[in-house]
Order: structure tokens, then sequence, then C-alpha cells
């Protein structure tokens, strides 16, 4: 679970080598120290130092410094990593019309984002109180999947407040955080206890 995904990858080593020599050194010094500082937040380091990020990449301390003059810079430059990844794939069309299909769509499509997401997800939940960028994150990715799942809810549904906000703990981070991490069930345990949660939800509603 523990390991950067290929789509993160490939959007860091994804620009073009620049034809100035001098530049294309500098960016791939920028790139190293990202992609040093991503390894190590998904090893388990949920806040590197500067020392640690530097020695990872394979360049000096004050290259680190130089790229990077403060802390969220790198904050900003990861999340832009994270959206460039990740969004189009959250943004696909469900193959389903029903809007009940749609959320067991969304529950596989978010299980699968969770798993790949997961060490950053948990690093921004505890530095987002000392970090004005990764709190402007994380309150802007919860908006976001509040926004992705009214637009399957009927208004019938969305307009029961109580039951809504049901629906969207059982299809969170934390509910699968809860499954995954803390009960240690695998993948598509995860998926079926959540999936199984929605359904009891979901009984209570009349169609």
């Amino acid at each position: 679970m523990a390991r950067k995904s290929v789509a993160v990858r490939s959007t860091i080593e994804g620009e073009k080598p620049h034809t100035d020599g001098r530049r294309e050194r500098s960016r791939a010094s920028r790139r190293a120290i990202i992609r040093a500082m991503m390894d190590l937040i998904v090893e388990g380091d949920i806040d590197p130092s500067a020392a640690r990020v530097a020695e990872r990449a394979g360049v000096g301390l004050r290259s680190v410094f130089r790229h990077f003059d403060e802390k969220e810079s790198l904050y900003r430059e990861m999340d832009a990593i994270l959206t460039e990844a990740y969004e189009p794939k959250l943004r696909e069309p469900y193959k389903s019309s029903d809007w009940r299909e749609q959320l067991g769509e969304l529950v596989e499509r978010r299980a699968k984002f969770y798993e790949e997401i997961a060490p950053f997800r948990v690093s921004t939940s505890i530095q987002r109180f000392r970090s004005p960028t990764l709190m402007e994150s994380y309150r802007r990715l919860l908006k976001a999947e509040h926004k992705a799942l009214y637009a399957i809810l009927p208004n019938r549904v969305r307009n029961d407040e109580q039951r809504t906000r049901a629906i969207l703990l059982s299809t969170s981070f934390d509910s699968w955080r809860l499954f995954r991490q803390d009960e240690e069930l695998s993948k598509r345990k995860t998926i079926e206890a959540i999936k199984q949660l929605l359904q009891d939800i979901l009984d209570q509603i009349d169609d």
C-alpha cells in the first residue's frame, strides 16, 4: 500500500528536457527534491526535514533551500502534482445511469484513489493545522468530494440532510482508513464493508 503510484511518478517526470543545459540541471534537481519528499511521506515520514530530503534527493541542503525557500512552496508543488495525477480519473463518467449503481462505482473509484493517496492524505490531515497551503488543499479536496457525491444523489435524497451526511461519511476517506488501515481489512473486504454500510443507508430510502 505504501508506494508511490505510477500516475504520480509519470506526473513528476512528465516534462520534456529543457534545451538549456543549466536550466535542465536545475529542473532535474527540483524534480529530485519533490520526488524525495513524496517518497519519504509514502514511507511513513509525514513531515520530512530538509536534511532528510536533501540526503534522499542526493543534493546539498543549500539546493533544497534554493529551490524551495520554505515548506509551503514544497506543499504547493506536491498538491499540484497530486491534482494533475488523479483529478482526471476522478472526473471520468460513470458507466451506469442509475444513481444507486453510480454510488457503487464511486465507492470502487474512491477506494482505488484512497489506496494510492493515503500517505499524503494522512500527512495533510496532521500538518494542515500549521500550514495554510495544506489547510486550503484539505478543504478543497473535501469540497470536491462533497460535490461529486451530491452530483449523483437525486434531490429528494439531498434534501434529507441527515441521510446525506450518513452517505457522505460512508464514502469518506475516514471510513476507508478505519476499515483498511485500523481494522487491516483487505482492499476487497474494505470495499465490501463500505458498500454494505452504504446499502444499509439506501435501504431506508423509498424509491
